[in-house]
């Protein structure tokens, strides 16, 4: 149980393998099913029902504050008295907290929760928070969900207004640690990341260039001293490895281009011309959650 000063939604251990335990209260696990279940974005579980039990008449009611205490007055008549929420705490990558303070959410084959959802097949070790988690991060997602005990899955956002369910619905143990949880069928724990990913975090002082993020470029190259940065990039390419690439030998202006691009200059050859930012939508070789612009369109960047 977490201690009573807990007053934010998260507590954080950073171990040295780069992975967190996150924590938060949920409803009291009684030993029984819950009915529904109501979990606040600062920590609280707000609304926990009960079917009725041990002769007891009717749905039994508790809310719990964000520091984990019974709220007065909350509990109904035929309560049992549970005076502390749960907790519920799992591993994941640094930097990463549970999305929209939930636990468990609905899914569907058909009609997947996340955008851009992306399934990320995970070597041999197998399925857990932290291993996708770990693995979205990488890929430059800033959404990562477990689901069906084996299945990790990345994104960029929701497609529709989330449809939390009971914690303790969440229950299929991960095929990569014993002792977690990742999900069930049409059941998802979905994580939230930095934003902007890892693999669009720029050095300071560089910045998109603001008046033609997507740009048209051309065998001849946008900039007048233009350096390749060639194969030895390809593979690894993202806004952020570019940037950093011409940064460090001294550039003004950076662009990805083609999804396994980077370009470095100074001086543009021309004013550039703005194309839809549709235009602009291959995803990085180098991490497939973020873009590298498209054919013969550039997404620039510039140091102030």
């Amino acid at each position: 149980m977490l201690p009573v000063a807990l007053t934010t939604l998260f507590a954080v251990a950073v171990s040295a393998q780069a992975t967190a335990q996150i924590c938060r209260f949920v409803c009291p696990n009684i030993g029984q099913d819950l009915g529904t279940e109501s979990l606040g974005s600062d920590g609280s579980a707000e609304g926990c029902f009960y079917p009725p039990s041990n002769g007891l008449s009717g749905f039994r009611f508790a809310s719990y504050d964000s520091n984990g205490n019974l709220i007065p007055g909350s509990a109904s008549s035929n309560n049992e008295g549970e005076t502390r929420a749960g907790t519920f705490c799992t591993e994941v990558a640094v930097g990463w907290s549970f999305a929209q303070g939930q636990v468990c959410i609905a899914d569907s084959p058909s009609s997947r929760i996340l955008e851009r959802d992306t399934f990320i097949p995970l070597p041999p070790s197998g399925n857990s928070p932290e291993a996708c988690t770990a693995a979205c991060d990488a890929q430059g997602f800033t959404l990562a969900g477990v689901e069906f005990g084996s299945e990790c899955h990345c994104g960029t956002g929701f497609t529709a207004t989330i449809a939390p369910s009971p914690h303790t619905n969440c229950n299929m143990v991960c095929t990569g640690n014993s002792s977690e949880v990742c999900g069930a069928p049409n059941l998802i724990q979905v994580f939230q990341g930095p934003d902007p990913p890892r693999a669009a975090q720029l050095p300071a002082g560089w910045h998109v260039f603001a008046d033609t993020p997507c740009a048209q470029d051309s065998a001849a190259r946008m900039f007048t001293d233009t350096l390749i940065a060639g194969p030895g990039l390809a593979a690894s390419d993202t806004p952020a490895a570019c940037v950093a690439f011409c940064a460090g030998l001294g550039f003004t202006k950076a662009g990805v281009e083609g999804g396994d691009e980077c370009y470095c200059g100074t001086e543009f050859r021309s004013t550039p011309q703005a194309l839809d930012p549709s235009l602009c939508t291959f995803p990085c070789q180098g991490a497939i959650g973020v873009t590298c612009g498209g054919d013969f369109a550039i997404e620039l960047f510039e140091l102030s």
